[in-house]
C-alpha cells in the first residue's frame, strides 16, 4: 500500500508502506469527535487553533505502534496520536505568545485574535485558553482505549516529553536574551529538547510503548529518532531564513528578528570578522528589523557559507538515523514507512 501522506512536504512514498493517509484521517477523525462533545466560548476557537496542521507527530506516533508489532487494529495508537495533536497546539498557542507572533498557519494567532476581540485582555484569554487545551489532551489520553499496562506507559513517556519541552522552551528564551549564542552544543541540546525530541522521538516511542512492554523497540526507535530530530530542527531553522513563504508558509526572517538561538547563527557567531558581526548586532534580535536588514544578515550567512554547513550537518544526522534504523529490529511496512518519513523531514521544504 502507498505511503502518501498530502500533509507531509510529499505526496508519493514507496511501496509496501503504511497508509498515513489513513492514520491522518483518522487521527483528525477524533479530534472532531471530542470537539463535538465541547461546549462553551473556547471551544471553536481552540477547535480552529488545532486545524490546519501537518500532523506527522500523531501520524509517528501509530507509526511506532506498527514499527513495535501492533495489532492492525490501532486505536490505542491513534487516540494518543489525537492526544498528542491537542498538546502540541497548546504549546502553539503559548509559544506565539513568548514569540510576539502575529500569524499562524495563514491566520492571526490566537492572542492576536482575541485581542482584536477583547482589547487589552488577549494574550491574558490566549494563556487560559492554551491552558485549557493541555488539559483537554489529558482528557483525550483518559478515554482512549488503553489496558491498565498501556496507560501507565504513556502517562510515563507523556510526563518525560512534557517537562523535556518546557524546560527546552525555558532555556531557549533564556539564550535569546543573552545576546550572541556561539555555543552550537548548547543550541543543539535546547533544539532536541524543545523541537526534535518532541517532535520525533516522543511520538515515536510513545506509540511503540503502547504496543510492547518490551523495551527493545522502543530504545531502538530512539536511537533512530534523535538524530532525524535534529535534522528537523535544523531544517527548520533554515527554513525560517531562507525558504520561500508561499512554499514552507513560515514567515521567514522572524527567527533573526527574534534573535532566536540557531545554529544558523552560532556558526556565523563563531566565525565572522568584525564588520559582518556588526552586521548580525545591528538587526538580530529586532523586531522592527526591515526586509532589507534581514536580507543583509542572510547575505552574512551566505557569505560566510553557514547554509551548506548546515546541509551538512543535516546529512550527518540523516545518515545516522537510517544506519540506526538498519539495526532495528521492526515490522517491514513500517521500516519502509520509517525509511520514507526520514527523508521526508530531514529534507522538507515546508
Amino acid at each position: 500500500m502507498p505511503i502518501p501522506l498530502s500533509s507531509l512536504p510529499a505526496t508519493a512514498g514507496p511501496a509496501g508502506g503504511l497508509d498515513l493517509d489513513r492514520i491522518r484521517d483518522r487521527t483528525a477523525d477524533i479530534v472532531t469527535e471530542f470537539f463535538a462533545t465541547r461546549t462553551g466560548p473556547l471551544a471553536r476557537p481552540l477547535r480552529e487553533a488545532t486545524e490546519g496542521g501537518k500532523m506527522f507527530r500523531p501520524v509517528l506516533c501509530t507509526v511506532g505502534w506498527h514499527a513495535a508489532g501492533g495489532p492492525p487494529a490501532d486505536d490505542p495508537a491513534l487516540h494518543l496520536g489525537a492526544s498528542l495533536e491537542l498538546f502540541h497546539a497548546s504549546l502553539l498557542i503559548h509559544d506565539d505568545i513568548c514569540d510576539q507572533a502575529d500569524t499562524r498557519r495563514g491566520r492571526p494567532t490566537l492572542h492576536r485574535a482575541l485581542e482584536a476581540e477583547y482589547p487589552g485582555a488577549g494574550t491574558g484569554l490566549a494563556l487560559v485558553a492554551g491552558d485549557l487545551l493541555a488539559f483537554w489532551h489529558q482528557e483525550v489520553v483518559d478515554r482512549a482505549p488503553l489496558n491498565s499496562g498501556q496507560l501507565r506507559r504513556a502517562r510515563t513517556v507523556f510526563a518525560r516529553m512534557r517537562e523535556e519541552v518546557f524546560e527546552g522552551q525555558y532555556r531557549e528564551l533564556a539564550l535569546s536574551r543573552q545576546g550572541p549564542v556561539e555555543d552550537l552544543d548548547e543550541i543543539l541540546a535546547v533544539a532536541r529538547a524543545k523541537s526534535g525530541n518532541y517532535s520525533v522521538t516522543w511520538p515515536l516511542v510513545l506509540g511503540s510503548t503502547l504496543a510492547t512492554a518490551d523495551p527493545a523497540v522502543p530504545a531502538a526507535l530512539h536511537r533512530y529518532a534523535v538524530p532525524l530530530g535534529e535534522a528537523f530542527q535544523l531544517r527548520d531553522d533554515l527554513l525560517g531564513v531562507f525558504s520561500d513563504p508561499g512554499v514552507s508558509g513560515k514567515p521567514v526572517g522572524d527567527d533573526l528578528r527574534e534573535g532566536k538561538p540557531t545554529a544558523l547563527l552560532a556558526l556565523a557567531w563563531r566565525t565572522a570578522d568584525p564588520d559582518q558581526r556588526r552586521v548580525l548586532r545591528a538587526h538580530v534580535g529586532r523586531r522592527d528589523a526591515t526586509e532589507a536588514e534581514i536580507a543583509e544578515c542572510r547575505a552574512v550567512l551566505v557569505a560566510l557559507g553557514v547554509p551548506g554547513r548546515v546541509e551538512t550537518m543535516i546529512d550527518e544526522r540523516y545518515g545516522q538515523a537510517v544506519e540506526a534504523l538498519g539495526r532495528a529490529a521492526v515490522t517491514g511496512p513500517a521500516r519502509t514507512t520509517l525509511r520514507h518519513l526520514a527523508h521526508r523531514l530531514a529534507y522538507r521544504d515546508s
